[in-house]
């Protein structure tokens, strides 16, 4: 039996690397779940759990250093100790290194984050979720710009210039997961109803977001039990989650065209953003999307599970038609506007703790983990035949009679997300069309670029207020841009959005005059 692994990023993404040299980035949406298992996995029955390895000889190379990483599940790791004592065998021998894991229910997580941080706890490398900066600005990210050559050859080789997701200033202080950095604006719509309709030359002959108005008319008509189009994650702002502009880690600023140039300019006043604005009032007034989409709670997922909604825009990607199949439980299509563009993605990624003692060994185990196919499935799924096994399409499952209830160890991949078996809820081919999806796509002038919102921090909070008010109505079509959307931007002006644009227009110039790009 063949098993389906990621193993074949590594060898592929040397040889792009290799060809390419080294250059100079990306929650959920329509997007594609980083080719994790869907969010399927349970709550852990405990909120914290560790484990460290037994004791070791020395190493050949001498003593055997320990280290801590602390990281977020949604799985379960009640068998942690037997996990770790499996990756430390491997680890001693190949690395000299010893690994503990400590584990927290995600809820937990976020509550303990900032004293993760604050470095009272002996943490070694930490996860983070949403982003590195904080553990930057605050000083507790270790500084790997040297160690990285030396012991992270394997993550160099596969990353690339995707790397750059974990610099501040030309200084590495984060690993992100090689996850898709590469995507566009997206339309994900229920494909047995547009086989049922007739409607697939008019789903292929979709270019833009107006010409999706033709397929929402038909649905309307022919199946009115059904909203032809509501938002991805019910009125959560922005309803243009992903747009095919580059937002630069926010709206506040951004490079049109996919980051076809330099340029950060006030996307509120593009005539893109208007044109959105107008085809999505258009679809309001004429009954595509429900009156009560401003208010309107639940996600894309939960109205198409209930049979309630045909489509939604969100990130689209070489795998979302996949992800929200297994997501929704129905088979899904997708159209993506324009071509894929890759960006600065950092959602998830590792830092080494700034007052660790350990780093060269940490560097060591990070490679360890991209690179070792044993490793990466031991993390994400424990032990074969116990926590999981491989069925007869080669791909990892839970154990005849357990699930995720049951099993006592299934961390998931969503923390690597790099050198593992593919769990049985992925795309089999996900590990071929991901190195193809980062290696091809076009690249964001931007890509690598983290802005300092530091000393535009009240003028950003003064932003969001303006943009409560205005953005989800003027998005989700409720509100009428010819009347509205002037008003909103006169008042991001009066919030300060020009300072803001002016200070990330300054750091990207750095940014890409110290070869960022």
């Amino acid at each position: 039996m063949k098993r389906r692994m990621i193993s074949a990023l590594i060898a592929a993404a040397v040889s792009v690397t290799a060809l390419a040299g080294c250059g100079g980035n990306a929650g959920e949406t329509a997007g594609s779940g980083n080719g994790g298992e869907g969010g399927k996995e349970s709550s852990a029955s405990g909120t914290e759990g560790s484990a460290s390895g037994t004791d070791a000889p020395k190493a050949a190379t001498g003593e055997v250093e320990k280290i801590r990483i602390y990281v977020p599940t949604s799985g379960k790791f009640d068998d942690m100790d037997e996990v770790m004592a499996a990756i430390n065998e491997i680890s001693r021998e190949k690395i000299g290194v010893e690994v503990e894991f400590k584990a927290y229910e995600f809820g937990q997580w976020f509550q303990q984050y900032s004293l993760f941080l604050s470095g009272t706890e002996d943490i070694d490398i930490l996860a983070n979720y949403g982003g590195y900066l904080n553990a930057v600005s605050q000083g507790a990210a270790y500084d790997l710009t040297e160690l990285l050559p030396e012991y992270g050859q394997d993550i160099i080789a596969l990353e690339g210039d995707y790397l750059k997701s974990g610099e501040v200033d030309g200084v590495q202080y984060a690993i992100p997961i090689y996850a898709s950095y590469a995507w566009t604006m997206g339309i994900t719509y229920r494909k047995d109803v547009v086989e049922e309709l007739g409607l697939e030359e008019q789903v292929a002959a979709v270019k833009t977001l107006e010409d999706w108005g033709a397929v929402l008319e038909v649905v309307k008509e022919k199946k009115p039990e059904m909203t032809p189009i509501v938002s991805m994650s019910g009125n959560t702002a922005p309803v243009f989650q992903y747009g095919t502009w580059d937002d630069l880690g926010n709206n506040y600023g951004v490079l049109m065209d996919g980051g076809a140039t330099s340029d950060v300019v006030n996307l509120f006043e593009t005539e893109e953003y208007a044109r959105l604005c107008g085809v999505m009032h258009d679809w309001y007034e004429k009954g595509y999307s429900s009156k009560d989409i401003q208010t309107q709670t639940d996600s894309f997922i939960v109205l198409t599970q209930n049979d309630a909604a045909f489509s939604a825009i969100g990130n689209g990607d070489f795998n979302t038609s996949f992800y929200q199949t297994t997501t929704c439980g129905k088979e899904m299509g997708t159209v993506l506007i324009g071509d894929p563009v890759a960006r600065t993605y950092n959602n998830v990624t590792y830092t080494v703790m700034s007052n660790t003692k350990h780093p060269e060994a940490c560097m060591k185990f990070l490679n360890l983990w991209i690179s070792d196919p044993e490793v990466g499935t031991l993390v994400s799924y424990g032990i074969e035949g116990k926590h999981y096994e491989i069925n007869e399409n080669g791909m990892g499952c839970y154990p005849k009679g357990q699930d995720a209830s049951s099993c006592t160890y299934h961390l998931g991949s969503n923390l690597s997300n790099i050198n593992r078996i593919l769990w049985e809820s992925e795309n089999p081919d996900y590990a071929d069309l991901l190195v193809e999806s980062n290696a091809n796509a076009k690249k964001s002038a931007g890509l690598g670029f983290s802005f300092n919102t530091e000393s535009v921090t009240n003028e950003i909070t003064q932003l969001d207020n303006v943009c409560s008010k205005y953005q989800v109505g003027l998005e989700c079509g409720a509100l009428d841009p010819e009347t509205t959307l002037p008003v909103f931007i006169e008042e991001l002006k009066a919030a300060g959005i020009e300072k803001v644009i002016e200070e990330k227009q300054r750091q990207l110039d750095e940014f890409l005059a110290g070869g960022g790009q």
